[in-house]
């Protein structure tokens, strides 16, 4: 996407370009059924019996299989359609040379060879726009991510996290209530993702989806290309446990622990020796500033302390994604800021992914991007650039 609110590059294109090789493929067929049912001349009917019938029936096989390729989002439905495109074209040309050659005045072949030839180089030329729309959208996302999923999931790994028409619905009382009402948005791995909104707009529940703590009621959400909606409880929390780290508004201290207990918790799950899990802890503290605090209890901490071993502690065992409600909410500004420029750092410098909900504008343009949620819905998206500081 470029600079501001525009939708992402290159997609609508992208879109058309598709729908327009199925539907000139569909008129191919179409056309060339005519001769099938014997209500015109075929392309193929200067070829003997029954070689005629194949060839017409094989360029309808291979345009119906590539329409079908293409409108299922499969790789060789460009093959295919390509394909098709050859055979229409060389079709048409040998008709008029046919007539050309022998003189014929067949109206309806010619018209055939016609539509064959103008409908073969569309489709050839819509198959080649649409290879440079997506190679060009490659080469954009290089600096930058489209919030807008396509119709399906990419399969080149590039995405950490995938959103498409996701709705969440919850019953209270006789009454539904929809939290989330058909989000589709792309994270891509390294990214640094703000997401802003009004209280109650869907922000918390959005947030709960992306880290698999919440199924939704409809549509698809992927972690790192894994549908979360597949997974049973022990799946999703093995998940949870090895892709990503959680970093609260309330920071969920245990406050009779010390901070090296409190950090140790995910640790156990992962299984990690007892001389591991110290070599981490310290690491970490020592990254966040605090090295000296190891066996304090979270409440002689302040505020911003606290908070700071909180995002040591989602740390712990190396997600890939780190997931942060509010981080800044119960804190100053000058701590808000010491805790946003390490998330910025920890972004930059070893390329996690990261989102996080806020209301504070200053908080948000520290991202690479914000996406704006209102009613439950993408209501705006912008591109910042991020904070060098």
């Amino acid at each position: 996407m470029e600079m501001g609110s525009r939708p992402p590059l290159d997609q609508s294109r992208s879109r058309f370009s598709t729908k327009a090789v199925i539907v000139l493929l569909t008129a191919l067929i179409l056309i060339e059924s005519t001769s099938i049912t014997g209500w015109s001349k075929s392309l193929t009917s200067s070829f003997q019996p029954p070689l005629d019938m194949t060839l017409s029936l094989l360029a309808c096989v291979i345009s119906f299989a590539g329409a079908l390729g293409l409108y299922k989002k499969r790789s060789f439905g460009a093959y295919l359609s390509l394909s098709a495109s050859v055979f229409w074209t060389s079709l048409g040309c040998f008709a008029f040379l046919r007539v050309g050659f022998t003189g014929q005045t067949v109206e309806p072949l010619q018209i055939q060879a016609v539509a064959a030839l103008v409908f073969g180089l569309l489709v050839a030329l819509s198959i080649w726009r649409l290879g440079d729309e997506q190679t060009s959208e490659s080469e954009n996302l290089k600096g930058f991510s489209s919030p807008i999923a396509q119709d399906s999931p990419l399969e080149d790994g590039r995405y950490s996290i995938e959103t498409i028409n996701v709705k969440k619905k919850y019953f209270v009382g006789g009454n539904v209530v929809s939290a989330i009402d058909g989000i589709s948005m792309h994270v891509k791995k390294g990214e640094f993702v703000a997401i802003m909104g009004p209280s109650g707009s869907g922000k918390s529940t959005l947030l709960n989806l992306l880290g698999a703590l919440d199924k939704p009621s409809s549509g698809r959400v992927s972690i790192d290309r894994v549908d979360i909606s597949k997974l049973d409880e022990t799946g999703l929390a093995k998940l949870r446990n090895e892709k990503i780290g959680f970093v609260f508004q309330a920071y969920n201290l245990i406050g009779r622990s010390t901070v090296m207990r409190n950090m140790e918790l995910p640790a156990y799950v992962r299984e990690f020796s007892k001389e591991e899990r110290l070599k981490r802890i310290k690491n970490l503290l020592a990254i966040v500033g605090l090295g000296d605090k190891l066996l304090r209890k979270p409440k002689t901490l302040s505020g911003g302390e606290q908070q700071r071993v909180a995002i040591a502690r989602a740390l712990v065992n190396s997600p890939e994604i780190v997931l942060a409600d509010e981080p800044t909410g119960n804190v100053d500004s000058k701590q808000g800021q010491i805790i946003m420029k390490f998330l910025r750092k920890l972004n930059l410098q070893e390329r996690r992914t990261i989102i996080v909900v806020t209301h504070d504008p200053e908080v948000a343009r520290m991202a690479d991007r914000i996406v704006y949620i209102r009613d439950g819905q993408i209501h705006e998206e912008n591109v910042v650039g991020g904070f060098s500081g």
